[in-house]
């Protein structure tokens, strides 16, 4: 009878097999974590009164009271809106400006200074500035978006750009195609996946910008809200929105991008 070192060892497991214990590894790690988080927080909130460190029981009932009252709701719709239209027209102005600079070194070259300046101007700079420019409210939080999130995604465009394989478009040329299927089946696939890495970071990063820059200059939005519960001591009410926030994180991540990203990446699993 053949053994298995004679064989070569066993058989290797089935790919849908691997897919199911690397989810549950990852399930299980990610409950561990969030175990010990939670055991390290009940610790700490036992030492110190609700003022310092509310505990996690009164921290859920905080969020349970914001939600009853409303506010919950209508501040997360406020901010969120001015998240997504920030977020839609840095898109918009990076993808034109990443790619403009992609194909000129001129405009890589005249772009950089504007580039570094915004990247190195830090979030409440910007959001001190709106507020003498614009005074509070939601143009302030859309500048400090925009500001923050569209050298994100020109850098991840004009890479994208600069990388794509010469000699497909020579070949896609040398076959006829016309300059609409080269983009569509050479440009569009070779930029997609950097552009979506790009534009998920800028989601999570502009969610934060925007409480930030509520925090410091507007009247209403999470933000505000934040502030109102800081300035009256309701240290439960700030932890109640940072559970919040990581949790619409999340949920923008694993319910909406994840799965838009892998539906536009479908075709790398048709020719994998």
């Amino acid at each position: 009878m053949t053994t298995l070192l004679e064989a070569g060892g066993p058989p290797a497991a089935h790919p849908s097999v691997r897919a199911s214990m690397r989810r549950l590894q990852t399930g299980s790690g990610a409950g561990l974590g969030i175990g010990a988080i939670i055991a390290v927080w009940v610790i700490l909130a036992a030492r110190e009164p609700e003022l310092i460190m509310p505990s996690p029981a009164e921290t859920f009932a905080a969020i349970g009271d914001l939600a009853a009252d409303g506010v919950l709701g209508s501040a997360l719709v406020t901010t969120l809106g001015r998240a997504v239209i920030g977020v839609a027209l840095a898109l918009a102005i990076g993808a034109l400006w990443g790619a403009l600079n992609g194909v000129s070194r001129w405009a890589l070259s005249i772009s950089q200074p504007a580039l570094a300046a915004s990247l190195s101007v830090p979030p409440i700079v910007l959001a001190v500035l709106g507020l003498t420019w614009f005074g509070p409210g939601a143009a302030t939080t859309r500048l400090v978006i925009i500001v923050v999130a569209t050298p994100l995604i020109v850098i991840a465009v004009q890479e994208a750009v600069r990388n794509i394989d010469t000699d497909l478009l020579e070949m896609g040329a040398a076959f006829g195609l016309s300059r609409w299927l080269s983009a569509r089946h050479i440009v569009i696939p070779a930029i997609t996946s950097p552009v979506l890495a790009a534009a998920s970071v800028t989601v999570g990063q502009a969610l934060r910008v925007a409480v930030m820059a509520e925090l410091l200059s507007a009247t209403d939005g999470v933000g505000a809200t934040i502030a109102r519960a800081r300035a009256n001591l309701e240290t439960a009410d700030v932890f109640a929105w940072t559970l919040v926030l990581i949790a619409v994180v999340l949920v923008i991540e694993l319910a909406i991008l994840r799965p838009f990203t892998n539906h536009l990446l479908r075709w790398r699993a048709t020719t994998s």
